[in-house]
């Protein structure tokens, strides 16, 4: 704790200097929160934007480095490349945040936490966090939020790029670019690979864990007069290998989801019809494995948005999911199904320096019945430079088919429901400097964990705390501070939640010295915690500093990038390890 209090110090009279300035990010554009672009500083929500300059100028390598670098999202690791992570948002569990490529949610029906260390980040054009909930347009298990990955897609021009890049541990990448535009048809295409050796997974582990894994993403638009046809093709599939009792296992693995658009614009109003499918699965590939693990589901969303419907913008929107899970784990196999229906609507309407966000959504879940959530958000205009933002949000998960049907599973387990609030301030200093201050609390019901032998609904939680964020930039230098402090608690139990730091601090500063150079220094500092209710172990704190070099030559870029420069030994969950001191170099050329 007192080496956080002396980092935060030292960082804020950095910051009080004038000599050291950073590029606005209030005033970047989002298209998640809302469904509808809008800046940070008009957006109702609390958000935060990676973008592709973000990617390669800060070097990391993994969506799980991304997202670690957020103060209010902490990372819980089964070890290295290709291995389990976990997402915990705001304190929350890490099956409560909604993780969706391109507008597709990753979360399988059965294991319920997304497999973001599959996504590769050279094809990512941008990450969008929107913290807290988000069930009236994005429906169940938003208790924490939402993460939109945003593959990129250029529409402008036949540009491509071909990327290759070698690391620690024999890690080896290489991809490709390429988008073809013609008359009024767009089309891009993403493809990367990454084979590994890996390291050790656990501490005992006596053999490295190797991974291997392809990505492959086809997105093709077409327009005609107010009509645009949108189709997307996403997969990731591999292998990784485990540490199984002392034993090198391994696995197959594969992400994939179809989506095909139809947009039409009126004067007054669009409407949008959507339909996906989508997969993932997990098969045990060892000798004489059988175990898997598999979501297989399909939804049509129909969405109609009215631009001015009695002074409101207002959505009104109708989704039905039809899903199919199957697992066979430790002996225990399932074969269920599900149908779920949904309605919901949104309307946000000014009046003098005031705007109001008002929405509900209505869910029938063929196992639970009807549940209904919503939100309603308000942000006024304290001056064109400042906005308080305030809002409340009711959002619920249903349990997915592991907590119900799989070893130690629980088919009498009810939803857990959430009921969260903020509120916020936001101040644009000048041009290219700015803060946000957030206080947030979050009431949980019918928390599920595991007694020791089965799933229950054993629990209630509360989450509250405070998130701060300041950036600023001046000539060559450009640079931003995160801070959270989250109080997450079992009050059943009257324990912390697990794996949940206290206080965490991100700082990032990057030195341009000229249009072709860049040097970047991120830093993640977080206190300790508890590895499990069911254990005595802690996890310490630790401070981790990379350092990126990216030079741009024509059309290549070369980057080298050094994680954790002073090879700080820390663990995201007991017993598994954490990279040391590593080095990765990329090189790319465009064309």
């Amino acid at each position: 704790m007192a080496k956080i209090k002396k980092i935060f110090t030292i960082t804020v009279l950095m910051l009080l200097n004038n000599s050291i300035y950073a590029e606005s990010n209030l005033d970047q554009v989002l298209v998640s929160p809302g469904q509808r672009s809008v800046t940070i500083f008009d957006s109702l929500s609390s958000v935060e934007v990676i973008t592709a300059d973000d990617i390669q100028s800060l070097g990391y390598s993994t969506v799980d480095e991304i997202l670690s670098h957020s103060s209010s999202i902490n990372i819980g690791s089964n070890g290295g490349h290709g291995q389990t992570k976990s997402i915990f948002m705001r304190g929350t569990e890490s099956n409560h945040t909604k993780v969706l490529v391109n507008g597709v949610e990753l979360n399988p029906g059965t294991l319920g936490v997304p497999s973001i260390q599959h996504i590769s980040v050279e094809m990512l054009d941008r990450i969008e966090i929107s913290k807290g909930s988000m069930s009236t347009l994005y429906g169940k298990s938003t208790i924490g939020g939402v993460i939109n990955i945003i593959t990129k897609k250029n529409t402008g021009s036949n540009e491509g790029k071909i990327y290759v890049g070698t690391g620690r541990d024999e890690t080896n990448k290489i991809g490709f670019q390429k988008s073809f535009n013609f008359n009024n048809h767009n089309l891009s295409i993403n493809f990367m690979n990454i084979e590994t050796d890996g390291y050790k997974a656990k501490v005992a582990s006596t053999k490295n864990h190797g991974y291997e894994n392809k990505n492959i993403d086809i997105s093709y638009n077409f327009s005609a007069g107010k009509n645009i046809f949108d189709f997307n093709f996403y997969q990731s599939d591999g292998n990784v290998e485990y540490d199984s009792f002392g034993s090198n296992l391994n696995q197959d693995h594969k992400d994939a989801h179809l989506r095909l658009a139809w947009n039409r614009k009126y004067d007054t109003s669009e409407s949008k019809l959507v339909f996906i499918q989508k997969q993932n699965k997990i098969n045990q590939s060892s000798f004489g494995a059988t175990d898997y693990t598999h979501t297989e589901n399909y939804q049509i969303n129909f969405e109609k948005n009215y631009y001015d419907l009695n002074g409101t913008n207002t959505i009104l929107g109708a989704l039905y999911t039809g899903e199919a899970l199957y697992e066979l784990s430790y002996g225990t196999k399932f074969n269920k199904s599900n149908a779920i229906i949904e309605y919901y609507s949104q309307s946000e309407y000014y009046t003098g320096n005031t705007l109001f966000n008002i929405g509900s959504r209505y869910v029938n879940h063929s196992l639970y019945g009807g549940f209904l959530t919503g939100n309603f958000n308000v942000g006024y205009n304290l001056s064109n430079k400042s906005k308080i933002i305030a809002g409340i949000g009711k959002s619920f998960r249903s349990p997915d088919g592991t907590d119900l049907y799989g070893y130690g599973g629980n088919p009498n387990l009810e939803p857990e429901e959430s009921v969260s609030r903020e509120i916020s301030l936001k101040y644009k200093i000048n041009n290219t400097s700015g803060l946000v201050f957030t206080l947030f609390n979050n009431n949980i019901t019918n928390l599920i964990e595991s007694d020791g032998s089965i799933m229950q609904n054993i629990n209630r939680a509360k989450v509250e705390g405070l998130e701060f964020s300041f950036y600023d930039s001046y000539s060559k230098f450009s640079y931003s501070l995160d801070y959270s402090f989250i109080n997450s608690r079992d009050l059943t139990n009257n324990v912390r939640l697990s794996r949940r730091p206290s206080n965490k601090l991100v700082g990032r500063i990057n030195y341009n010295y000229n249009l072709n150079n860049t040097f970047s220094l991120s830093t993640i500092s977080e206190t300790n915690s508890d590895n499990s209710i069911y254990d005595s172990n802690r996890l310490g704190g630790y401070t981790a500093i990379n350092a990126t070099f990216l030079r741009k030559i024509d059309k290549y870029a070369l980057q080298f990038k050094l994680n954790n420069v002073f090879d700080k030994k820390f663990r995201k969950a007991h017993n598994y390890n954490s990279e040391g001191r590593s080095y990765n170099v990329s090189i790319s050329r465009s064309f």
